[in-house]
């Protein structure tokens, strides 16, 4: 009787680990505030390969939201646990995620040390399994990314060719396309480097391939940002910034946000080509709170590759440890002028009154800035989950009528901005009161704005 309780506790858990494995997809930051308690539930349950199976997500999810100095920390986590539980799989990840850490850090060497130490554990598993197989893969794909930080495209697009032409190996069609329309777009994204027009055709390739049960993630991303700069070259800047819209809005979605650099600083590109001050600057901002966050993640994980090296290498020479010193010494120079340079700025942008932020969210509108909405829920970011708390039915017409009277635009500047008349706005108005059952009495700009 106890041990099919037992049986049950494990299967009903197992079910949560696979209904957060599928949350990854659509909203990695509500699947990262699970993991902790699940870990601690599979260590209770004396389940090991739920237990590494969510240490990797860990680590997918500092991965992917750059956060370089939690992933070394947690991708150890997963070395020592994998190691313990002797399971190659999960070992030789953790090797690959302790890679990207040293290839970020520049320590190139040390990164392509733990890429071999992971395809030699590899080795060992004599059983041809298609996860061993995928592992395989993503080795390829690190090495791709160790070429990219090292400033060589052209190697890093071999590594993903060689990924590519491994894919012949998977006999089912929609794992294949599966595989492949990964593939297509990270190559698409080195290949962006160097020659946009083939950036181009595998960003295409990718979309056209992307099996249909498969929610838009990262790859999309990539595909939209690497479309956008294509476009961008064309000096067609319409679908350019309709591209690169459509890759935030995904980013957004699902809280990844690796490499959105590029995109702000594209955006802010061409928004000052076309003398649009505000959103120019509303871009460049955003590009200075992602490098401020860039820089701090790694320090501190330069820190702990200093200190994991230290532990392997006790004995260095006098001459490495002064040039261990003096890089340690400017990095935190360069990290501390331009953490305090950008934390002087914020102080004096924060103490800017509302009355700027208005102003800023009605120019987009006036000029027609398909970025308002963007930028508007990046200045009230919780405003549209509110409203879709009250009403789940509520449509992005509607999410958007809703933040122009959050900006207390009358009905006539509505109409004007948005060439309608203004008996259609008073009809919106009505309609949303009757959605949200908000009484004559109260007055919907108050009603909005207490949100």
């Amino acid at each position: 009787m106890l041990f099919s309780q037992s049986q049950e506790n494990r299967k009903e858990f197992r079910d949560k680990v696979s209904s957060n494995a599928a949350l990854f997809n659509t909203n990695i930051d509500q699947a990262y505030s699970q993991l902790n308690n699940l870990i601690k539930e599979s260590k209770t349950l004396k389940d090991s390969v739920s237990e590494m199976k969510l240490l990797e997500k860990k680590c997918r999810y500092f991965y992917n939201k750059n956060q370089v100095d939690s992933l070394i920390i947690s991708s150890e986590q997963l070395q020592k646990v994998s190691g313990e539980y002797n399971n190659v799989y999960y070992e030789a990840m953790a090797n690959i995620y302790i890679a990207e850490t040293y290839s970020v850090n520049k320590f190139y060497d040390k990164a392509i040390f733990h890429l071999n130490t992971a395809y030699e554990i590899l080795q060992r598993d004599q059983s041809k399994s298609k996860k061993i197989f995928y592992a395989k893969a993503n080795i390829l794909s690190s090495f791709s990314n160790i070429y990219l930080d090292k400033n060589e495209p052209k190697n890093a697009a071999k590594k993903l060719l060689e990924e590519i032409k491994s894919g012949n190996e998977l006999k089912d069609p929609k794992e294949f396309a599966s595989f492949q329309y990964l593939n297509y777009s990270n190559i698409s994204n080195v290949y962006a480097q160097y020659n946009l027009d083939s950036a181009y055709y595998y960003a295409q390739k990718s979309i056209h391939i992307k099996p249909s049960d498969i929610s838009e993630d990262k790859s999309m991303i990539d595909n939209y940002t690497v479309i956008g700069q294509y476009y961008k070259k064309q000096k067609d800047d319409e679908n350019s910034v309709k591209n690169f819209h459509k890759a935030l809005k995904i980013s957004k979605r699902i809280g990844i946000e690796l490499n959105i650099n590029n995109i702000y600083k594209s955006l802010k590109e061409i928004y000052q080509q076309n003398n649009q001050k505000d959103s120019a600057d509303f871009y460049e901002n955003k590009l200075k709170q992602y490098d401020l966050q860039m820089l701090q993640s790694k320090y501190n994980s330069l820190q702990e590759v200093i200190s994991k090296d230290k532990q392997e290498q006790s004995k260095l020479s006098d001459r490495s440890l002064l040039l261990w010193g003096i890089s340690l010494v400017l990095f935190i120079g360069a990290s501390l002028f331009l953490y305090f340079k950008f934390r002087k700025k914020k102080i004096i942008e924060i103490n800017q009154n509302l009355h700027e932020t208005y102003k800023t969210l009605i120019n987009l509108i006036e000029n027609h800035d398909p970025s308002f909405m963007f930028a508007f829920e990046n200045a009230f970011p919780e405003f549209s989950d509110k409203l879709l708390k009250l009403n789940p039915e509520l449509q992005q017409s509607e999410i958007e009528f809703c933040a122009f009277l959050k900006l207390k635009l009358t009905t006539k500047e509505i109409a004007k901005y948005t060439f309608i008349e203004t008996r259609t706005v008073q009809n919106k108005k009505y309609r949303l009161r009757k959605k949200f059952e908000i009484p004559q009495s109260v007055d919907i700009y108050n009603w909005i704005d207490g949100l």
